[in-house]
């Protein structure tokens, strides 16, 4: 099955959102305007995306909390108060969450809970219809599992209480799950596996071990988006870095114009094609 392209979606990008008549730009004004530019099967793809967010509200909702409703993420608050109650309309991993949840004695919110969802999620994101979105997900775990198990190491935490686990011939999770900690034997299934535990060693601020692991995802993105032009795995990797740049704005506004201009300047070279494609032989 061919795939949609969407040249000028991808090519009007930057005048789309970082024109002098906006004030800065919007994940969510994103995602509302492709409502209208993907079609509805590539929609459904960026959906994924979106739900961290859902998880996020889904847990304050569920557990009463009083943070502030995120409305990035896919639902309204009102929709997820009311399939709470009765879970319909949500991804099956939420509804296997909400049945899991009631029946626990104790209802309120701990690791334990919060790891439940994580991996029912994951579960979910890495078997989708699109093998690069998979790869994303599984990669984006990975590293969150090889932090934690390096946490569980200095702290002397049980890893098993903390790590994630997805499917059951995860290799990943296996070598940490005994604390084999060494990069060497991750390298058939993790990309920049070298670089990703160099990170994970460092002796530092989790602010700068945190910028460090987002130029390794912008580094992954770009080189598993290097032969993909107007596609849906182009938008994908705009949306990721869209929300990387918009959270370093928050923490960071050097870090965050530094990965806007980054950004802008990746989105004017992607619609021109590298030499040996444009050379008619």
């Amino acid at each position: 099955m061919l795939k949609k392209n969407y040249y000028c979606l991808v090519a009007g990008l930057p005048d789309l959102f970082f024109n002098e008549s906006k004030q800065g730009f919007s994940s969510l004004d994103f995602r509302n305007e492709l409502k209208y530019q993907l079609s509805k099967t590539d929609f459904n793809l960026i959906k994924n995306l979106y739900l961290p967010n859902d998880n996020k509200n889904l847990l304050n909702l569920l557990f009463n909390k009083n943070d502030a409703f995120n409305l990035i993420g896919n639902y309204k608050k009102e929709f997820l108060e009311s399939h709470i109650i009765q879970p319909i309309e949500i991804p099956e991993y939420m509804i296997r969450f909400l049945k899991w949840v009631k029946k626990l004695e104790v209802r309120e919110l701990n690791l334990q809970i919060d790891n439940k969802l994580q991996s029912l999620f994951y579960e979910h994101a890495t078997t989708s219809k699109n093998n690069f979105l998979n790869e994303w997900f599984t990669f984006e775990l990975n590293i969150k599992n090889i932090l934690t198990a390096f946490n569980c190491k200095q702290f002397n935490y049980s890893p098993e209480k903390h790590l994630i686990q997805v499917g059951e011939n995860n290799t990943v999770y296996s070598l940490l799950l005994n604390m084999n900690l060494k990069h060497e034997l991750f390298e058939e299934e993790l990309p920049f596996a070298d670089q990703v535990f160099r990170v994970a060693e460092l002796n530092t601020s989790p602010e700068v071990r945190e910028k460090e692991i987002d130029k390794l995802l912008w580094a992954y993105l770009d080189e598993q988006t290097f032969f993909h032009y107007f596609t849906i795995e182009k938008i994908i990797s705009y949306i990721i870095k869209l929300g990387i740049v918009e959270r370093w704005m928050k923490l960071d506004e050097g870090t965050g114009k530094a990965l806007l201009n980054k950004l802008i300047e990746e989105l004017k070279l992607s619609y021109t094609f590298p030499e040996e494609f444009s050379t008619v032989k």
